[in-house]
């Protein structure tokens, strides 16, 4: 089942972000300007799937999976991640 556009910017969004960090709901939806409620289930689905891993604690941190991370490098996701879409569309 293809990702929805708020899964695949949050998805993209997150598979920029240093491996070490992680992102609130908060910064998501600053980052994508999808509304909280929006990023909220996003997340919920791509965490169902296995593409994010959140930590259990207040306020709840999120980061890409491995699995989320190969996906996004896919030709049908990879323009949704903020940097490579600029390059792929210079032809790099």
């Amino acid at each position: 089942m293809p990702l929805t556009e708020p899964q695949a910017k949050v998805l993209g969004t997150l598979a920029v972000v240093d491996p070490a960090e992680a992102r609130t709901v908060r910064q998501l939806s600053n980052t994508t300007e999808f509304g909280t409620g929006r990023t909220r289930a996003a997340l919920l689905r791509l965490s169902n799937l296995g593409l994010v891993l959140g930590t259990s604690g207040i306020p709840t941190q999120y980061w890409i999976s491995a699995q989320g991370r190969a996906l996004m490098r896919t030709r049908m996701y990879r323009d949704f991640v903020p940097d490579s879409a600029a390059s792929h569309r210079k032809g790099a």
